[in-house]
């Protein structure tokens, strides 16, 4: 099965989309490809600091949570980081040219509140993994 581009999926624009392919999928988890250039956000002096996978994690997530949408007809909808447990950060920082794999796999969810299971390597090298809480729903609206 071929998957859409995350541009189909995620409500982001560039230049704030932030993985470049989506690998595979199946019903609670999706694998996605990241390729960090020199021109790609948050990069300054061919470095990026480790932090940033928690947004392609978040990313991730995102682009599972569009895919359903898209199988349902519906638009993809902004969602909200709620926070991140367990978090590992083994090295402290990425570099242009490295090739990033984020794999994201649900644990809980309910129509609006999720936990994701992620990870992000490169090559065999474990460089983030944490257990993200989501939340896709409408704000409630601020106080006049």
């Amino acid at each position: 099965m071929t998957l859409p581009s995350p541009a189909q999926v995620l409500p982001h624009r560039p230049p704030m989309i932030l993985i470049d392919e989506l690998l595979s999928s199946s019903k609670d988890s999706l694998c996605a490809r990241v390729r960090l250039r020199e021109d790609s956000p948050f990069v300054e002096d061919g470095r990026v600091s480790s932090l940033v996978a928690i947004e392609y994690m978040a990313q991730t997530i995102a682009a599972l949570a569009g895919l359903r949408k898209r199988a349902r007809g519906e638009e993809p909808r902004r969602g909200y980081l709620l926070g991140c447990r367990e978090l590992k950060l083994p090295v402290d920082e990425l570099r242009a040219g490295d090739e990033l794999t984020v794999q994201v796999r649900e644990t809980w969810t309910t129509e609006e509140l999720g936990h994701f299971e992620c990870s992000v390597t490169r090559g065999d090298e474990l460089v983030a993994a944490g257990v993200l809480s989501v939340y896709q729903g409408e704000l409630p609206a601020e106080p006049a």
